[in-house]
């Protein structure tokens, strides 16, 4: 009888230890989750701040950016009204115009929160817009078919070179009237491939039929543009001309 006293005894105190040390274990468990915890939070809100300085940061380079492309540009000007040159003066407009259209892509970057994507439908729109509003036609269509794409910047900076040069190249050689029809679209024909085309209903011009592509300064531009992305370039002359480039974005 005693010994199973003893033995109840030695049971229960066996528990008791057990609990103890369990219930110390629980304790200390809560107070490094506790502890970890605020870490994490304090980690987390120092995270917010670096990203809100940087992003602070990125958002002020795309406007002094911006800011400096609209100075060179106005630089240009200057120089331009000083020259009786009609063509001297038409390469620096044509100069001017490169430059506003990278200025915009900047522009568009400073006002979004994405910081390197570029919204290509509202991009597109924009720059467009502007070049016709230079143009001495009047009546000229601006038709745009674009869906919700954004690229990164150097992908859009180059359309918006190339667009550049398509449109000044159908306001100066494809219209032979007042009225015309420019068509842009852009499309995702499959993952991260693009396809950009631009069509006038322009007179046409010469096309070499090896390279498929005419021997004007402007062409060769257009040409080098769309290597720089690494783009495959159709050029159709039929009712007007035709681009298609067709190319793919890089994976970071």
């Amino acid at each position: 009888m005693i010994d199973d006293r003893g033995d109840l005894l030695l049971i229960v105190t066996y528990a008791i230890v057990f609990l103890v040390v369990f219930l110390i274990a629980i304790i200390v468990f809560i107070v490094k989750s506790r502890n970890d915890r605020i870490k994490i939070e304090e980690k987390k809100k120092e995270i917010e701040v670096i990203v809100k300085q940087k992003t602070i940061l990125l958002k002020e380079i795309h406007h002094r950016v911006k800011n400096n492309l609209q100075l060179i540009s106005g630089l240009l000007y200057l120089q331009s009204v000083k020259h009786k040159n009609v063509e001297v003066t038409a390469m620096i407009d044509e100069s001017q115009k490169h430059i506003n259209s990278i200025a915009l892509v900047h522009e568009m970057l400073y006002k979004d929160d994405t910081l390197s994507l570029v919204s290509m439908k509202k991009y597109l729109i924009e720059l467009g817009n502007r070049l016709l509003q230079v143009s001495p036609l009047e009546n000229i269509e601006y038709k745009l078919n674009v869906t919700a794409i954004s690229l990164p910047v150097d992908y859009a900076t180059t359309l918006g070179l190339i667009l550049n040069e398509l449109v000044t190249n159908s306001l100066k050689y494809a219209f032979t009237s007042q009225n015309g029809i420019v068509s842009v679209s852009l499309e995702e024909i499959n993952t991260n491939e693009y396809l950009f085309t631009y069509a006038d209903n322009g007179k046409g011009c010469i096309v070499d039929s090896e390279s498929n592509t005419n021997k004007t300064l402007g062409q060769k531009l257009i040409k080098m543009l769309a290597e720089e992305i690494e783009a495959d370039l159709i050029i159709k002359n039929k009712k007007g001309l035709t681009y298609e480039f067709n190319f793919k974005t890089k994976i970071a």
